[in-house]
């Protein structure tokens, strides 16, 4: 019996999505590490168990997989880097801090991809630099680009805070009326928009805990398997509408053009 999932990602490497509970997780783990036994697959079944057991320890412990989630670029709630598109990955160990391209500030010059080519890239369509790899040139050379940007827009940020910034930097499609309108807009503050988000985040998560101790309370356990399962499908749902939701906050002191 071949492996052939070895140079995959943990979440790839067990069949599991990345929003996946412990339970679904556990389960994948059980069942591969049967199925590639070595007694049933060999010295390739063998290695292949150890790399499970990898995977396995860090995705059930929920600091590690953080870090881990921080790595790859990928943020649970249907964030992942399949639909942000542009975040960034990280090279080597994950660090507290990241480099993040403020691209409404970016006038374009290349001055950090001319000094730091394995970390940041100019996009051709947008007209701007980002970071394509978190570290991915030695220290000298990302400070040397660091400091060459003219605008100084080229930020250090806490790694919990880069998946939001760089979801948040995408142009998003612009509302248009009739033959008016339409194109893409992003917010004017990605800073503040970020805290924002995030308050916002935090509030509905709290509302639905709150909601959810209330019933725990009184509900009999085929009750609490039912409210788990349709849980799961409405937090999916949530995370999915929350970043559509946060487009639409047209009002925001911080967002958009200014009024005539």
């Amino acid at each position: 019996m071949k492996a052939t999932n070895m140079g995959k990602n943990y979440y790839e490497l067990l069949g599991v999505s990345v929003d996946s509970n412990a339970q679904k997780i556990k389960q994948a783990y059980r069942n591969l590490q049967k199925k590639y036994h070595p007694d049933v697959a060999g010295q390739e079944g063998h290695e292949y168990t150890l790399k499970l057991n990898e995977a396995y320890k860090v995705l059930m412990r929920e600091n590690l997989r953080k870090e881990y989630d921080a790595s790859i670029g990928e943020m649970r709630g249907n964030y992942s880097s399949s639909s942000l598109g542009r975040t960034s990955s990280w090279n080597g160990p994950l660090r507290p801090q990241g480099l993040f391209v403020d691209e409404n500030a970016c006038i374009g010059c290349r001055e950090c991809v001319h000094h730091a080519s394995s970390t940041f890239i100019f996009d051709e369509a947008l007209g701007c630099a980002r970071v394509k790899l978190q570290y991915g040139d030695d220290e000298q050379k990302i400070e040397v680009s660091v400091d060459s940007c003219p605008v100084n827009c080229i930020h250090w940020v806490e790694k919990e805070e880069l998946p939001v910034l760089e979801f948040l930097i995408q142009p998003q499609p612009k509302e248009g009326f009739g033959i008016f309108g339409g194109g893409w807009e992003r917010p004017a503050n990605v800073f503040m928009a970020a805290k924002s988000f995030n308050k916002q985040t935090h509030n509905e998560n709290h509302g639905r805990n709150s909601r959810a101790s209330t019933v725990e309370e009184e509900e009999t356990p085929a009750q609490a398997k039912a409210r788990a399962d349709a849980s799961r499908k409405i937090n999916m749902e949530a995370a999915s509408g929350l970043f559509s939701r946060f487009w639409q906050w047209q009002n925001k002191p911080f967002w958009g053009e200014k009024e005539e």
